[in-house]
């Protein structure tokens, strides 16, 4: 079979130390999984839009860093196991320990810095963690060639958070993988840290595309001497969607901006699977007929919007996502836009279906999500909504919940904050990141913060069930979904309409 490198992905065999031939994939999960996991990354070029609208740069071509996660067979490896590595993380910076270390240190996500480590942890053991980090294993095999099996497989979308990567949810991506789904996740470029466009083989000088270095040449200036692009003053991005901002009305209006950019970039990569599945490695070998969504955080506002826009997504699954009210009788009329143009929020037609469930939607929240509380407080003082409190810790999405006729899950995972459920610092180095908290709405308490591992079992193993429900229509899978075997653990339930 043809290896997906054939497909146009920048390979990288050979780039970073290769891990041993017969070292299998870290996940727990493998064992009984029916596949191993392959992973790829590419660029998806979108030449109807410019680069980065959002802040202002209308040339050049719409370019989005893009990694899949799909299934291959375990005999592959077996039997020519000398031609294929397991992933790493320096792999996701395409082997530039430089950019590794910017990401670690510079971004409030991943931060592993002196002010965000436990009482004791010393700079060198920081320094040592980072570098760690870069040559860690992943769950997955680079460019190994997708499973033989006659089998269509079926696909879910993944969209990250506001300051994320396409690799926040790795850990159910390889899940999903692992269990017969083909998973792809594009950074949005402008608000993800560092984008390394200047990455893209097609940029090249030595490389065959003149033609799209020629219509880049105004993006070019743009990126750094790593071939990133970003501002280091606001962590790699170019704007920052979720930032408090002066003027309330013009906040709004940036949000909608962006949310309508980040929903373009879903439709890209949608497009691009239809590219794949008509030529290349994955030609036939995707089942497009229903698609899955998920996302972290401002990633679950994408879900939403996807879910509601785009008639090709089927189901979505929303991790910690903010909710956000629909206040559009109380902004002046001309911000509102025309109801035969396209806006997520500020739509005049008052049958906006972003501000209902119109689609089966699974919500993943946390308890003592401090961050995304606090957005709700801020929500409820300024437009007079009822207060989050802790028997009610998201009222907007609840409300929503309780009025939906559409199949609704909503769960909430009791001492959890806004990073245990991404693949991120606390993840990655549970030894070194602190794991108590105060309480939210009681903070002259602490407690012990849910260990990230078994919150991420919790989460794969709900998505999987899901979309097995959603996607692959296996009847089944509802008992999975349902499921209260975590209640002991602080996982609660919920469902609507099923």
């Amino acid at each position: 079979m043809i290896g997906v490198k054939h497909w146009g992905i920048l390979s990288l065999a050979g780039v970073l130390t290769a891990c041993s031939a017969q070292q299998q994939p870290t996940s727990t999960t493998q064992a009984i999984a029916p596949y191993v996991v392959g992973s790829a990354t590419a660029f998806i070029h979108d030449e109807s839009r410019g680069y980065d609208s959002v802040a202002g740069v209308d040339t050049g071509v719409r370019t989005l860093i893009t990694e899949l996660w799909y299934p291959v067979d375990q005999t592959t490896i077996d039997q020519d196991s000398s031609n294929y590595r397991l992933a790493t993380y320096g792999d996701y910076v395409f082997g530039n320990p430089i950019m590794h270390r910017r990401m670690m240190t510079q971004t409030t996500f991943f931060h592993l810095t002196p002010q965000t480590v436990k009482e004791g942890v010393s700079e060198s053991e920081i320094d040592e963690a980072i570098g760690e980090l870069f040559s860690r294993s992943r769950g997955s095999y680079t460019d190994a060639p997708l499973s033989s099996t006659p089998d269509k497989f079926p696909v879910v979308v993944l969209t990250h958070g506001d300051a994320g990567s396409r690799y926040n949810m790795e850990t159910t991506s390889e899940y999903l993988a692992a269990h017969g789904y083909l998973v792809i996740a594009p950074d949005h470029t402008g608000n993800t840290p560092y984008a390394m466009t200047g990455s893209d083989p097609a940029l090249a000088v030595e490389g065959d595309d003149p033609k799209f270095r020629q219509a880049m040449a105004d993006v070019l200036p743009l990126l750094d001497n790593q071939g990133a692009y970003g501002s280091p003053e606001t962590y790699g991005q170019s704007y920052t969607p979720l930032s408090d901002g002066d003027e309330a009305v013009k906040t709004l209006v940036d949000l909608d901006h962006s949310l309508l950019q980040r929903l373009n970039d879903l439709r890209a990569t949608i497009n691009e699977l239809e590219k794949m599945n008509r030529d290349g490695p994955f030609a036939g070998r995707l089942d497009l007929e229903r698609i899955g969504l998920i996302g972290r955080s401002f990633g679950g506002i994408s879900t939403f919007v996807g879910l509601a826009m785009e008639e090709r997504f089927t189901a979505g699954f929303a991790v910690v996502p903010p909710g956000f009210a629909d206040v559009r009788a109380t902004l002046p009329r001309e911000v509102l836009v025309p109801a035969d143009e396209e806006s997520v929020m500020l739509s005049s037609n008052q049958d906006s279906p972003y501000y209902k469930f119109t689609k089966p939607t699974y919500i993943l929240n946390g308890a003592e999500d401090s961050l995304i509380i606090g957005m709700g407080a801020q929500q409820a003082q300024s437009v007079g909504l009822t207060a989050p409190n802790a028997a009610n810790p998201h009222p907007v999405l609840r409300h929503t919940f309780e009025n939906t006729s559409a199949p609704v899950i909503w769960s909430v995972l009791a001492d959890s904050n806004h990073s245990t459920l991404g693949v991120s610092g606390d993840y990655w180095w549970p030894d070194l990141k602190p794991n108590t908290a105060k309480r939210t709405f009681d903070p002259e308490s602490s407690f012990t913060l849910i260990a990230p591992a078994l919150a991420h079992q919790m989460q794969k193993e709900k998505a999987l069930a899901f979309f097995d429900l959603t996607i692959r229509q296996d009847q089944s899978a509802l008992a999975r979904v349902l499921d209260q075997k975590y209640a002991k653990q602080g996982l609660t339930l919920e469902a609507r309409n099923f």
